[in-house]
């Protein structure tokens, strides 16, 4: 096994009984969520569009895609986006993947100002968080862009009958701040080990020479 990761994941069963926020939630997770929502809520109302055509949904990766790099490169990082193939890949599967409702392009607004967009696959019951760009820059202090997309993308997985958000690999903060449960995933490298792979060309070399 060369590692393994976790993949947290959120219980949708509390959102769909009313509750506003997931269950199992630490007593701080629950204050910077509503003090988020508070904050965005000042500036209008806080709303999740999902694009409901592919041109939309073109539209909303583009935009996407620009606050992701803005962000990574802030950073002094590369993003996912730094590859042109990366993005016209998933531009290709956006034309097979929405209109089959596998795909969920979400834009999250407060008022004029917007949030950040969500990219996601929907997959036996789950919504699976792929990729995502938020406006840091523009959000004040209390303001958790973040959080506060991923709240809404789990209140609208709920609100359409999934069971689970996935939040997929990784340990980051914002993912085990969400979710009370994980996944273990295990990477292996399957294989001859190098022993034996040189075994096996010797052995190969001597049939050949035997012929």
């Amino acid at each position: 096994m060369r590692s393994a990761v976790l993949a947290p994941w959120i219980d949708l069963a509390p959102l769909r009984s009313g509750a506003d926020l997931p269950g199992g939630l630490s007593a701080n997770t629950r204050y910077q969520l509503r003090r988020s929502e508070r904050a965005y809520a000042a500036l209008g109302p806080v709303a999740l569009e999902r694009a409901a055509t592919p041109a939309q949904a073109h539209a909303f990766l583009d935009e996407l895609a620009a606050l992701h790099q803005a962000t990574w490169r802030a950073r002094g990082r590369s993003g996912a986006f730094t590859d042109p193939f990366f993005g016209r890949f998933h531009h290709a599967l956006i034309d097979r993947g929405l209109p089959r409702g596998e795909i969920d392009l979400l834009r999250i607004t407060a008022g004029w100002q917007v949030v950040g967009l969500l990219y996601n696959f929907r997959y036996r019951g789950r919504l699976l968080a792929y990729q995502s760009g938020f406006d840091y820059a523009g959000a004040a202090r209390h303001q958790k862009p973040g959080l506060t997309c991923h709240l809404l993308a789990a209140r609208f997985a709920a609100a359409a009958g999934l069971d689970r958000y996935e939040l997929l690999a990784g340990e980051d903060r914002y993912k085990t701040s969400l979710a009370e449960s994980a996944t273990r995933l295990h990477w292996l490298d399957v294989g001859p080990s190098r022993p034996f792979a040189r075994s096996l060309r010797r052995l190969a070399r001597v049939v050949r020479a035997g012929r």
